[in-house]
């Protein structure tokens, strides 16, 4: 499930419970000794509290307060400034918070601070996990728990452990987050830290769940909730339940899965958390489409729209929207499932500008910075230089002041000259990396659009017809389907009620994300006509269709409009009568008996109009067949490939030859035969199309 999330400690091992009355927290400070255990105070009850709210004023407010308690205690200042980077990063101002990190780390070396280096380290570590460079995250993580081994301090060690599995999984390295986790677990029970081996056995769970141990999974979990339980811990309690659902899902019991997501919701509730109560729900709609409870499915994802509403996460409002659209889609609201699609597309357009002016941003931002430290080196220089010269003048040798002066020369020549070299390499280098980032940005955008792309698939793939179904009702046929992209604009349709079986072919327009739309509202338009409508006759279909395509599109005709709709085959079988009609928009069929091949043209225009056409209608035409005759129903595709020697189309002359040359070979034999064809004609040529060719034969 795409929506269930982790459950991770990311904190510095504070203790965050939020208190009421900031004002009557700060009064009672007279009474603590250190300054150190107030400025402590401080961090634990106000600052990180407003942070994690998202009140980044308020948490600025009192870490200036605290700054005033700690003028005389070097560790109290650097576990401070640590706790003011961790400010600039949850506001996502990763090239100030690493400069100011690294010169908190200097600090830290300079008075053998070690647990602040291990900080430090780990903070670092942070930086790179929020900007996505793991790798480098894992060595730092390493590098912070080394420190703390250092100290001797168990409850450092287990952060240190804890983070290290974070990392692991999310690198995929399972069984090593697994590994780490439980090394946590074993100090936090030692050192009674309840609440925080409740987190880790939630986090180790999701790790035994990776690796199918279902089991050891469980035993976390229960471990995990009988601990948040006594503690009163309603977040956690959620968190827990969370992944139990998440357990049940991988174990195939949805509607336990289901269960365990509505506890979630239930404790997610006692806090009023949006964010977490819309993945929550979104959680729950995809549990109920996966069961097909498509009510209940819509009445989730309305919730979750409803609570991603109350923020600005534009990313999880697009993705709740083309959620939305796939239920809408199940249940037959075409046109509001197309409305909710473009909305999706609108919003991912806008984040990605939104997201590409932020990157560029912060990477003038970051120039900038590096411009003002090579002015503040170049005044330094220029002080230096002018002390130097004075200190000369007040030279009373003579001979000493010229062998000094040539010497200062010598020296200035090579300094100028090094540092010029190296003003030059740090330019590029600064080039390179802003050319590296803006690639990075690029391919992150490009990751996120297929993986969009992807979905869609599935959604696509999820209303054709399986092969199973194919087969149940037409023994004696084969599909044979090939898209040009992940997406297609070709589908087939295969239905069978009563009295008929319905079988069609078509091809809507363009091909990849514009085809793909296209082909599920015509694809549930078809469903509509037959399972509502109750139509038989094929033409009636047709016209039924494209009179409910033309009004959901609503298409005003200019020069450069180009007509949205399908051509389409369309065959319904009388399954008492023995009797055949088909109707066809633009697209024929072909039936060969005994090595004839006949041609059935369908009208000459397509489904789908604008709104200021005249309306025309389709007719059917019966088509006479016997026992082993077969039907070709297909689209454009495979006749406009181009390939051969000299690189040209196919053409359906060829084609032709090719289907009555297989046409009296086993069904799933002819589909292998059109498929060796059409991979032999295309060679190493570009695929033009989408392609989508059915045999039928009579029994």
């Amino acid at each position: 499930m795409r929506n269930l999330y982790l459950t991770i400690i990311l904190s510095l091992g504070f203790n965050c419970a939020f208190s009421q009355n900031v004002d009557s927290l700060l009064n009672s400070l007279n009474t603590i000794k250190t300054d150190s255990q107030k400025v402590s105070i401080i961090v634990n009850k106000v600052i990180q509290p407003f942070k994690e709210a998202g009140n980044f004023e308020k948490a600025i407010k009192y870490y200036n307060i605290a700054k005033t308690y700690c003028r005389s205690d070097k560790k109290a200042q650097i576990n401070l400034a640590i706790e003011y980077v961790s400010i600039l990063i949850a506001q996502e101002n990763y090239v100030l918070a690493n400069d100011s990190i690294s010169k908190i780390m200097v600090q830290t070396i300079k008075i053998k601070n070690i647990t602040g280096q291990g900080n430090c380290l780990r903070t670092k570590a942070l930086i790179k996990l929020n900007t996505g460079e793991y790798e480098k995250a894992a060595e730092l993580y390493y590098e912070a728990l080394k420190a703390w081994k250092e100290t001797g301090n168990m409850k450092n060690i287990a952060i240190g452990y804890s983070d290290l599995g974070m990392i692991n999984y999310y690198l995929h390295y399972y069984d090593k987050a697994a590994l780490y986790w439980e090394k946590t677990i074993e100090i936090n029970e030692i050192e009674n830290e309840k609440s925080k081996a409740a987190a880790n056995l939630g986090n180790i769970s999701l790790a035994y769940i990776e690796l199918k141990n279902f089991y050891k999974a469980e035993i976390a979990l229960k471990k995990a909730i009988a601990i948040d339980e006594e503690l009163n811990q309603p977040v956690a309690l959620a968190n827990a339940y969370t992944n139990y659902c998440k357990l049940e899902y991988h174990k195939k019991n949805l509607v336990k899965a289901i269960e365990y997501n509505n506890k979630a919701i239930e404790y997610f509730s006692k806090n009023i958390d949006a964010g977490r109560l819309s993945n929550a729900y979104a959680n729950g709609a995809e549990l109920a489409r996966s069961i097909k409870k498509y009510d209940e499915a819509l009445g989730y994802i309305n919730k979750a729209f409803e609570y991603e509403t109350q923020r600005e996460n534009k990313s999880n409002l697009s993705t709740i929207y083309l959620n939305r659209a796939a239920i809408l889609f199940d249940i037959g609201k075409n046109k509001e499932a197309y409305e909710d699609i473009l909305k999706h597309i609108e919003i991912k357009d806008s984040v990605f500008n939104e997201e590409t002016q932020l990157t560029i941003a912060e990477l003038e931002k970051k120039y900038e910075l590096s411009e003002k430290e090579k002015e503040n080196q170049i005044l330094n220089e220029k002080l230096k230089v002018n002390e130097v010269e004075s200190s000369r003048q007040q030279i009373t040798i003579f001979l000493i002041g010229v062998i000094l002066l040539i010497v200062a020369i010598v020296v200035f020549v090579l300094i100028r000259q090094n540092r010029q070299k190296n003003k030059i390499n740090l330019e590029l280098g600064e080039k390179n990396s802003i050319i590296e980032e803006k690639n990075k940005l690029v391919e992150a955008q490009h990751k996120d659009i297929t993986d969009s792309i992807k979905y869609a698939e599935r959604i696509q793939h999820a209303i054709l017809p399986p092969d199973k179904f194919v087969k149940a009702i037409l023994p004696n046929s084969f599909v044979y389907f090939e898209p040009k992209d992940i997406l297609s604009g070709d589908f087939y349709w295969i239905e069978e009620t009563a009295n008929h079986i319905f079988i069609a072919v078509a091809d809507c327009t363009g091909h990849g994300v514009p085809g793909a739309l296209i082909s599920i509202i015509n694809y549930n338009l078809l469903n509509k006509a037959v399972l509502e409508k109750n139509l038989s006759d094929p033409a009636d279909i047709l016209n039924a269709v494209n009179g409910w395509l033309t009004q959901a599109l609503h298409q005003s005709f200019n020069e450069d409009t180009v007509k949205d709709g399908m051509d389409v085959t369309l065959l319904a079988i009388n399954k008492k009568k023995k009797e055949v009609m088909f109707a066809g928009a633009m697209n024929s069929i072909y039936v060969v008996s005994d090595s004839v091949l006949s041609e059935y043209n369908g009208n000459k225009f397509p489904v789908g109009a604008f709104i200021e056409d005249k309306p025309q209608n389709f007719t059917s035409q019966k088509v006479a067949l016997k026992a082993n005759d077969i039907v070709y129903l297909f689209t454009d595709g495979f006749a406009d490939q181009f390939g051969g020697s000299n690189g040209k189309k196919l053409k359906y002359k060829f084609m032709k030859e090719i289907l009555v040359s297989i046409s009296a070979l086993p069904v799933d034999e002819q589909k292998t035969k059109i498929h060796d064809a059409f991979q032999t004609w295309k060679g190493d040529y570009e695929q033009v199309d989408d392609v989508c060719l059915i045999g039928v034969k009579v029994s």
